[in-house]
């Protein structure tokens, strides 16, 4: 048990030394004459010229390193709880996994048959059945000790987790459309293109957070239209005209509903529908009132790594796609309990 104990107290130093940082950040890597190379200097670099890739390799990184962590704490854990039965680990385990081991069933072998009928090089349900059910069954020891681990985590009050994720810090201006008071513990600022279909999805989820954490959470949103969504950059400059007359949100959500119509002319008639004043709507959509604020906004999306929508930053941390719901409010939790700290 001292040497599980040892090897998992290993894991944990590998994630602990955050204080360490910095001073890696001044290692010198490289030098040419008297000229000395820093990591700094390096990451620098890859931030200016590849800030895409770096943001997605980062996350990646991060993404791994959380997954083991929550293993290594899940392992001491079972540990503890081992010790505090009188049992040993593979006791424990014998007690408890059973009963969170049931049998496979033919809806679960049809619904994995279903999700992946295309890799199984035209084989019917009925020839892949034994197949798939072995694999399921393989997976269940496994599933059954995460399960095990998530109960002894959820009763557990002495964790505390500081593996600090990747941030990037973003710049919002009072033009920015917001939604939610200044002084919220939790930003979420949102790269969006109004003919995505991805974004589309993304706005019941916020909508949903919004109702959730209350005054708790601003909503940011920033536009990044895409150059294969030919409607999408005079969208964008609409949206921040409605801004203008306090309508932004509105015809947000009226641009998202009607993707497949957003010429112009579609646009300014949902704007009259909302009852903004149509002259200086019309005005200020027809001059390009904004298309250097939309510009503007792609440009320091680009700078921060985003190449695709929609992008959420969550006090920074980049959450890629219409992520699930429960993906944005574990991030929003940790936040929250982290500025309660």
């Amino acid at each position: 048990m001292l040497q599980r104990f040892f090897l998992l107290a290993g894991f944990v130093l590998l994630f602990a030394p955050l204080q360490a940082q910095a001073q890696r950040d001044e290692i010198v890597v490289g030098r040419v004459g008297d000229i000395e190379v820093t990591m700094t200097d390096v990451d620098d670099a890859w931030r200016s010229n590849d800030a895409s890739n770096r943001m997605r390799m980062l996350q990646d990184l991060y993404d791994t390193r959380r997954r083991v962590l929550d293993i290594v704490v899940g392992e001491i854990l079972i540990e503890r709880e081992a010790i505090a039965r009188g049992l040993s680990r593979d006791e424990l385990l014998a007690q408890e996994l059973p009963s969170r081991t049931p049998p496979v069933t033919d809806e679960e072998i049809a619904l994995l048959y279903g999700q992946n009928q295309n890799a199984f090089g035209g084989r019917t349900l009925e020839q892949m059945k034994p197949e798939i059910r072995a694999f399921l069954e393989q997976q269940q020891p496994t599933q059954a000790l995460h399960e095990l681990m998530a109960e002894l985590r959820e009763n557990a009050d002495d964790i505390s987790l500081d593996l600090e994720p990747p941030r990037t810090e973003i710049a919002v201006s009072d033009g920015d459309p917001s939604f939610g008071p200044a002084s919220a513990l939790v930003q979420i600022v949102e790269f969006s293109d109004f003919q995505c279909p991805f974004c589309e999805q993304l706005t019941g989820t916020i909508d949903q957070l919004k109702e959730i954490y209350g005054d708790e959470v601003r909503v940011v949103f920033k536009d990044y239209p895409l150059p294969n969504h030919p409607q999408a950059f005079k969208a964008a400059e609409a949206g921040l005209c409605a801004n203008l007359q306090g309508k932004f949100w509105e015809l947000h959500d009226r641009m998202f509903e009607s993707q497949d119509a957003l010429e112009v002319e579609d646009i300014k008639r949902y704007a009259g529908e909302l009852g903004v004043d149509q002259a200086a709507f019309d005005t200020c959509l027809d001059s390009g009132q904004f298309a250097g604020d939309v510009n503007a906004d792609l440009r320091a999306g680009q700078d921060y790594g985003v190449s695709s929508t929609p992008t959420v930053f969550i006090n920074g941390r980049a959450v890629l796609g219409a992520a699930p719901i429960a993906l944005f409010q574990q991030i929003i939790d940790e936040e929250l309990e982290r500025s309660s700290r």
